[in-house]
């Protein structure tokens, strides 16, 4: 048996996906799709490292492993082609908590902040939720030809409208951009030149850009990531980016984010008032873990991308064969699934109720992501064959979705 085809029995663990169900949902008997985390062990590495801590028996005042930032440095350098610094780096307890500390740092209350929609809903509630004003510009969405057997990836569907950025930086004071790099939802790479534009544009009008990078290291079907401080100069000048290895290695319960800056002026204000409120010191468990992931982890991420490549093939297929009214969105990195319902002919409401009260599942609702994600349901495909062909054979049994 693959060790990526075993049942994990998750309830009653303290996770979010399960136990939380009832309160998000109203019932607790759905097969849960949503929270991006995955069913799958994480690496042997990771735990052994902890466990090796723990059987110590001893948990006082920890200091941060020096080979936790060079596991760091080799990683980027060699899986995404990027050297950066030892003084680049700090310790952040979650991307969420980055975004939070960068928008309250680098802006004040009132302040313009833009995100491209559908995106990511933290992006949205961080600004709004400490007083500041949201300006969107939504991703362009092409409508491609649906032909049987081909698969439409994201960026097929999607792409940045670069006239409509032009304009609203233009017309208004905007202090912060927040990239998502790869993009969530859809999974989409984005080009090189695309990053390259919007540095030029964001440096031109000198609007900080933070690059929430947390799925770098899941591209699929070959593709590399371009970090975009990599891109240029004016995008290592303005930029603060943020990973981690939790989406990676199956670790977000371990808030083990990082944060690089290559902008000393950016980075030393910064970096110092994370220090003086103790925001930056990173737990032995999350420096373990990182130094375990970054060191011993890749066989394990190269076997997991392959099988969640092919629970991607499995879904296309699923839905072409049985349900061609919904639309798979091949994703180019994550293993989240955006699935446009849309030829349902069902509004929000009841796209929603199909999916929890009838099918059983519980997916995260597209609406969330933004306007433009109506009509749109968000499949995480990190999990077991089977507890994803039982899933899809759901939503199959309800006849009115045919």
């Amino acid at each position: 048996m693959d060790r990526f085809d075993e049942i994990i029995d998750r309830k009653g663990t303290f996770s979010v996906k399960y136990d939380k169900l009832k309160l998000y949902f109203g019932r607790e008997d759905l097969t849960p799709l949503w929270v991006a985390d995955m069913e799958f062990r994480s690496p042997d590495c990771i735990k052994k490292a902890l466990q090796k801590y723990v059987e110590g028996g001893v948990y006082g005042y920890n200091v941060e492993p020096e080979e936790l930032w060079n596991s760091i440095m080799d990683w980027l350098r060699t899986e995404q082609c990027w050297t950066v610094r030892r003084e680049w780096l700090t310790f952040i307890p979650g991307i969420v908590r980055g975004i939070g500390y960068a928008v309250n740092y680098f802006t004040s209350k009132g302040d313009k902040i833009l995100v491209q929609t559908p995106v990511y809903h933290p992006f949205m509630l961080v600004p709004k939720g400490n007083d500041r004003e949201l300006v969107f510009n939504p991703l362009r969405r092409t409508e491609p030809a649906w032909e049987e057997g081909s698969p439409v990836s994201a960026s097929e569907i999607y792409s940045i409208d670069f006239e409509n950025l032009e304009k609203i930086t233009a017309e208004n004071d905007i202090k912060m951009m927040i990239l998502c790099n790869p993009h969530n939802p859809g999974g989409i790479k984005w080009k090189r030149e695309e990053l390259q534009r919007i540095a030029d544009i964001c440096h031109r009008r000198k609007i900080l850009v933070i690059s929430d990078e947390i799925h770098a290291d899941l591209q699929l079907w070959g593709g590399t990531h371009i970090p975009f401080a990599s891109v240029s100069e004016k995008a290592a000048a303005i930029s603060i980016t943020f990973g981690a290895p939790s989406k990676t290695f199956n670790i977000p319960g371990l808030a083990s984010s990082f944060a690089v800056i290559p902008n000393r002026e950016l980075r030393e204000g910064f970096y110092q008032w994370l220090s003086a409120n103790e925001l930056n010191d990173a737990p032995i468990t999350s420096s373990l873990a990182t130094i375990a992931a970054y060191t011993q982890g890749n066989s394990w991420r190269k076997e997991a991308l392959k099988y969640i490549e092919e629970n991607i093939i499995f879904t296309e297929n699923f839905f072409a064969e049985n349900l061609p009214k919904i639309k798979v969105i091949r994703p180019e990195a994550s293993f989240l699934v955006w699935l446009d319902c849309r030829g349902l002919g069902l509004n929000q409401k009841e796209l929603v109720d199909y999916f929890v009260n009838k099918a059983r599942l519980a997916l995260n609702d597209g609406s969330m992501f933004g306007p433009e994600g109506t009509g749109y349901m968000r499949l995480n495909v990190a999990c077991p064959r089977t507890m994803l062909e039982k899933a899809l054979n759901q939503i199959d049994s309800i006849q009115s979705l045919r």
